[in-house]
């Protein structure tokens, strides 16, 4: 008996010192984690949030959750973009014929834009709530906070804008569409022009090419700021 118990005492000496050991990791794990967020935490740097590679990954330790936080958003942030691509390059309109060529695709776009936005409200619930639970030393909130504030907080706001400002010209753009479509035997289109038989459609056909071409400037404005945002 006095053998299984010191067996056992000894077992447990063992399985304390592993923990010990795996503790002691932390100090070089927030080395690890503190030397890949400062660059990105600079006001200069501007760009997506940096791919850690596998080495890079497997050195933060329990960090991986902190950068997993930034990530997750990221992810749902850069499918945003792509769909804001598509539908400015759709919105890139010149004339009637090509409008009203577009149509499937904006009412796809109209579609995809919504979903875009409703996903990216709630990544940012999630990110908030997660990020609410990490425990983070001083050294390692000084760094991560500017990087979640751009990648999260601010790059999360102007894409919500620019999703809403594309919506409402993808909206207006279909309304055009719909219109043509209930009037098509007043209205014949070429490809570079059209012509109206009766003179009160022509009025609400004028008007609401007038709403669409509203949007030019902040299509414009979303169109520069997304390209800063994503170049590629």
């Amino acid at each position: 008996m006095v053998v299984n118990g010191w067996f056992r005492l000894a077992w447990l000496a063992v399985v304390g010192l592993a923990l010990a050991a795996c503790m002691n990791n932390e100090p070089e794990e927030r080395a690890a984690f503190i030397a890949w967020l400062q660059p990105q935490a600079m006001p200069e740097h501007t760009g997506p949030l940096r791919v850690p590679d596998d080495a890079q990954r497997d050195a933060f330790g329990t960090y991986a959750r902190h950068y997993e936080v930034l990530a997750d958003y990221d992810q749902v942030a850069r499918r945003a973009v792509d769909v804001l691509k598509a539908a400015l390059e759709h919105d890139e309109l010149h004339t009637l014929a090509q409008l009203l060529e577009r149509g499937p695709a904006l009412a796809t776009d109209r579609q995809a834009l919504a979903r875009a936005r409703d996903d990216l409200q709630q990544a940012l619930g999630h990110a908030n709530a997660e990020v609410a639970e990490l425990r983070q030393p001083d050294e390692v909130l000084r760094v991560y906070a500017p990087v979640y504030q751009r990648i999260v907080i601010d790059q999360g706001a102007r894409l919500d804008v620019w999703l809403a400002t594309a919506a409402a010209a993808t909206d207006d753009a279909l309304r055009v569409v719909e219109y043509v479509d209930r009037h098509g035997d007043q209205i014949a289109v070429t490809a570079d022009a059209a012509a109206v038989r009766d003179p009160s459609v022509l009025h609400e056909l004028n008007r609401l090419l007038d709403i669409l071409n509203g949007h030019a400037t902040t299509i414009g404005q979303a169109r520069a700021g997304l390209w800063a945002l994503a170049p590629d």
